[in-house]
């Protein structure tokens, strides 16, 4: 008789999972305009939707979808039939989540990590299918937890930010400015965005480049959905300095670049 799982075991299904099902919202969505270009500063006027995709990019994978082509079709049947569109599926928010290292005490890590990607999977199920029940579940999960977390602790605390606050502001971006229901909520879920998550990762990690990538995401897509050009310039800012430093081109040099604050020697 096989043993049971472990738990690093079933940690790792799940972060295989989520890797998934993010490589076929990035297949969805793939199409021409994919490319933006590079944004050295605010601009005088956001555009909305705009985390991540643009609504070009969302018409696009929706009339791809809607013609049955291929990868499109086979990448949306698997991101509806996956446990984030799930109808029945339950928020489980927290008013406190608490990520040590690995998840190690993992009080309410995962919950909403798998929420918040449930609320984007589910915006963009609606947007290819205009079925409100869609939007509703969206709404669902991102009210549930606007009305109760108002911290992150523990040694994990900013990746986790990073993690749940990257898929936040893609979800909202959607429902917010293509649902044609309504969202009465929409204002205390921007507080949630702006003093809950931005405080802690809008000023980066000196831990390690994917930390404070991660945390750069989330800070970017949390600035335009709230429109905040100040904090969207610091954490481009920031991007372009890590990106550089975690990316090695030739055009560098002998010597990989650093980021200044870390006092690194690369020799």
């Amino acid at each position: 008789m096989s043993s049971a799982p472990t738990h690093r075991h079933r940690r790792s299904r799940a972060a295989l999972l989520a890797t998934v099902t993010a490589a076929l919202v990035g297949t969805l969505l793939a199409g021409p305009g994919a490319t933006a270009p590079r944004a050295d500063a605010a601009p005088a006027a956001f555009t909305h939707p705009g985390v991540t995709v643009s609504r070009g990019q969302l018409d696009f994978a929706r009339a791809k979808v809607e013609a049955g082509a291929q990868l499109w079709k086979g990448a949306f049947d698997r991101m509806t039939a996956s446990r984030y569109a799930d109808p029945n599926r339950t928020p489980k928010p927290r008013a406190v989540v608490e990520c040590g290292s690995y998840s190690n005490p993992n009080h309410g890590c995962t919950d909403e990590r798998e929420d918040a990607i449930a609320a984007y999977t589910n915006a963009l199920a609606w947007y290819i299918t205009r079925d409100e029940r869609y939007a509703r579940k969206s709404i669902e999960l991102m009210d549930a937890w606007s009305a109760v977390i108002r911290d992150h602790t523990n040694s994990n605390a900013p990746l986790q930010t990073g993690w749940a606050g990257s898929s936040w502001p893609k979800a909202a971006e959607i429902i917010k400015y293509t649902y044609t229901g309504t969202w009465a909520n929409s204002g205390r879920f921007a507080t949630m965005l702006r003093d809950v998550y931005l405080p802690e990762v809008i000023n980066g990690s000196n831990s390690n480049g994917n930390w404070e990538l991660t945390m750069t995401e989330a800070a970017v897509g949390i600035s335009v959905f709230l429109e905040d050009r100040a904090s969207y310039d610091r954490a481009m800012a920031r991007f372009r300095t890590r990106t550089a430093a975690y990316v090695y081109l030739e055009s560098d040099g002998d010597l990989p670049k650093t980021v200044p604050s870390q006092h690194l020697d690369t020799r």
